[in-house]
This record gives structure tokens, C-alpha cells and sequence, in this order.
């Protein structure tokens, strides 16, 4: 014999805010947020433009730009964060307006590049490192 129960009002999900807009829309904000250490690189120092950057749920492209915005939080803190504009890898070369992707609100903890709202379990990955244009090539002196 098969029972049916009514879930008690406890056994509901609870439902948290994962970002800025869904905080914006009224979600639970449980106020809970990742943050750089003081003293320790940011996202800005962990990605540049060149750069070929990926997620946890199989996105990216080539890194165009980094930019930092700030959060104005309910806990009366404003916290940094960050912003990776990518575009595909095959219209790096040449690319629009109407190409260009966001990865939003990532804070760089330790060497990982993560989302503001620990709810949010994103994470974004630099698969490959574009070399600095001031960076010297090394040379090798062959001495016989």
C-alpha cells in the first residue's frame, strides 16, 4: 500500500540568492560572500586579456577584458568584484559587439577564481596563459 504525506513546511528548499540580480529580485540574501584577502592577488592579477579562461559549466573563450565593479551589500559593505569579458576562440582574431560574453561577480580566493555569493559554486578556469607583450623571448647561446 502506497502512503502519501504532506512535506512539512520544514522540508522545503530553502532558496538562496546566488548573485547580485536574483539578491536585487528578492531572493534570500543569507549575506554570505567570498572575498580577496587583503594582500593577495585579485582576479585582475589571475587573468588577462589573450588569456583562454573556462568554467565549471563548460563556457568560455579568450579573455578581451577584466573589469572591477563593487557591491553595495546589505551588511553595509562594499565588496569588490569582478567581471571577465571573453569572446569565443574562434572569433578571437575578429570580433563584435554582438560576440562578447560576461562571467560576473568572480573574486579571486587563493589561485581560484570563484563567484561573490558563496551560494553560487561557479568557478573559472585559465587554460591557457597569453605570454605578456613586454616579456622578452629567452634566447640560448649555443658555446662550443
Amino acid at each position: 500500500m502506497r502512503r502519501h504525506h504532506k512535506q512539512s513546511a520544514t522540508a522545503r528548499p530553502v532558496w538562496e540568492a546566488h548573485s547580485t540580480y536574483t539578491a536585487d529580485l528578492g531572493v534570500p540574501d543569507r549575506r554570505r560572500y567570498r572575498r580577496t584577502p587583503p594582500g593577495s592577488p585579485t582576479v585582475i592579477d589571475l587573468v588577462r586579456p589573450g588569456d583562454t579562461v573556462s568554467t565549471s559549466y563548460s563556457t568560455g573563450g579568450v579573455v578581451i577584458a577584466v573589469k572591477e565593479y563593487f557591491y553595495a551589500a546589505p551588511t553595509g559593505e562594499t565588496m569588490s568584484h569582478f567581471t571577465i569579458v571573453y569572446v569565443p576562440p574562434d572569433r578571437a582574431a575578429k570580433y563584435h559587439d554582438c560576440d562578447h560574453h560576461w562571467i560576473n561577480e568572480c573574486v579571486a580566493v587563493g589561485d581560484r577564481i570563484l563567484m561573490l555569493f558563496e551560494a553560487n559554486s561557479d568557478e573559472v578556469f585559465v587554460v591557457y596563459r597569453m605570454r605578456p607583450a613586454d616579456s622578452q623571448p629567452s634566447r640560448t647561446i649555443l658555446i662550443k
